[in-house]
């Protein structure tokens, strides 16, 4: 199809849902055939897509069905540019296979919605829900986006043991290619079970990971995981992948790791990983055109959330005006309310009790009751007697005797018509 130039099927799915539409349009309208109704070339996939350009000249590509047999680990230190390769890859293999892409910072939330895929919130879907959006997305192929970015890193790891064990478990007639794509993947998959959730989560977590990353290829599913530092994945999931992209490391136990996995020795290594330029990486394993090989990635069209913010000036504010923005006042207040409580929290169960009863509104009316019950102990007087005495209304009396019946410091009986109060027999001394 002609548009002034030739504009592929598969460069068609690659464009936005309001795109393609906007290109058939104007086909029907020029009088050509829509890419859509043409077939689709399988040899497209097969020859996979264009990465970026090698340092020695000349575009380093990845094979698709390589990559499907091989899986991929992308790693870098933070700032290396994980998130954009990661970004390329997906934008790339846009209508070539199925991406089911887990995010657990929010930051391939544009990419879905430029590509118009549904978004699956992990903070508004439990476990049983999230298992089985996961298999209706297998069973009719659908790409889609899972969203972990509003909930702790226990639930991310609950989730994705969910929903990726979900992705394992469909039936055989569903095992169609899927392009899995988890970034900071050592959060699910942790070396060593390190991390703050509870032992059993982390470890289903990262038993699902390794699954993933073993079990899936057979079942159709690449994984493709990107970390910050290998050190921090488990063994059982990076022993898995046969393709690598290895960015800027620093740390030494990265950079033999690194060394290890593209086939480099330690002195290399060490020469070359800590000066890497973000967005450059290392590309090592059979579904690279050529490897080992030094590329930089190429660009992304979605907008890329992880790059760092330009440096702006902060606004000229006074210290009151600033003071009043930020509501110190009341979070000065908040925080003695806070400091009172903490407080409360470290006493002996006595004083807390004799703390509580001090602020309650009835303290001072019932300890003035106290004072005249005291002297006619074992005996009493009458509610109405008490009220004349101390010239305070019955509804006072009635405050103050609850409060001192609460803490067991008072008997109140029924004579005849009127109600009578003494002093308990356990508070006489």
């Amino acid at each position: 199809m002609t548009f002034g130039t030739m504009v592929t099927d598969q460069e068609l799915s690659r464009m936005a849902p309001i795109e393609q539409e906007l290109a058939r349009a104007f086909a029907a309208e020029l009088g050509h055939a829509s890419p859509a109704e043409m077939p689709v070339s399988a040899n497209g996939a097969e020859a996979g897509i264009d990465l970026g350009l090698s340092d020695l000249g000349g575009m380093i590509r990845l094979d698709l069905e390589k990559l499907l047999d091989g899986r991929l680990l992308v790693q870098g230190t933070s700032g290396a540019g994980k998130s954009w390769t990661l970004r390329r890859i997906l934008e790339q293999t846009h209508g070539l296979v199925q991406q089911i892409v887990i995010d657990p910072e929010g930051e391939f939330v544009s990419l879905a919605q430029h590509y118009d895929y549904p978004i699956l919130d992990g903070s508004r879907l439990d476990s049983a829900a999230l298992a089985i959006a996961a298999a209706r997305a297998r069973e009719h192929r659908l790409s889609a986006l899972l969203d972990l970015s509003q909930i702790d890193r226990e639930a991310q790891m609950q989730a994705v043991t969910a929903f990726v064990g979900a992705l394992i478990a469909v039936p055989r007639e569903h095992w169609h290619p899927v392009f899995v794509a988890i970034d900071e993947a050592h959060i699910f998959a942790p070396f060593g079970g390190a991390g703050l959730a509870a032992t059993s989560v982390r470890q289903a977590a990262t038993q699902t990971i390794t699954d993933l990353m073993s079990r899936g290829r057979k079942r159709g599913l690449a994984g493709i995981l990107a970390t910050q530092r290998i050190a921090r994945l488990a063994k059982s999931v990076s022993s898995e992948a046969l393709n690598f992209l290895i960015g800027l490391n620093t740390l030494d136990i990265d950079i033999r790791r690194a060394a290890e996995t593209i086939g480099w020795d330690a002195s290399k290594a060490f020469d070359r990983l800590p000066i890497l330029q973000p967005g450059d990486f290392v590309a090592s394993g059979p579904a690279f055109s050529r490897a080992p090989a030094t590329l930089r990635i190429g660009p992304v069209e979605t907008r890329h959330i992880g790059a760092r913010p330009d440096i702006v000036a902060p606004a000229s504010i006074s210290a009151k005006d600033a003071a009043g923005l930020l509501n110190l006042e009341d979070l000065h207040a908040s925080s003695q309310a806070d400091s009172e409580i903490r407080s409360e929290t470290s006493l002996p169960v006595g004083i807390k009790t004799v703390r509580a009863l001090i602020r309650e509104p009835a303290f001072a009316d019932a300890g003035r009751i106290w004072e005249v019950l005291a002297p006619l102990a074992p005996q009493g007087a009458t509610v109405a007697d008490l009220a004349d005495y101390l010239s305070i209304d019955a509804a006072r009396v009635a405050s103050a005797l609850a409060l001192l019946d609460t803490y067991g410091a008072v008997d109140i009986d029924d004579v005849g018509d009127e109600r009578a109060v003494r002093i308990a027999k356990g508070m006489i001394s």
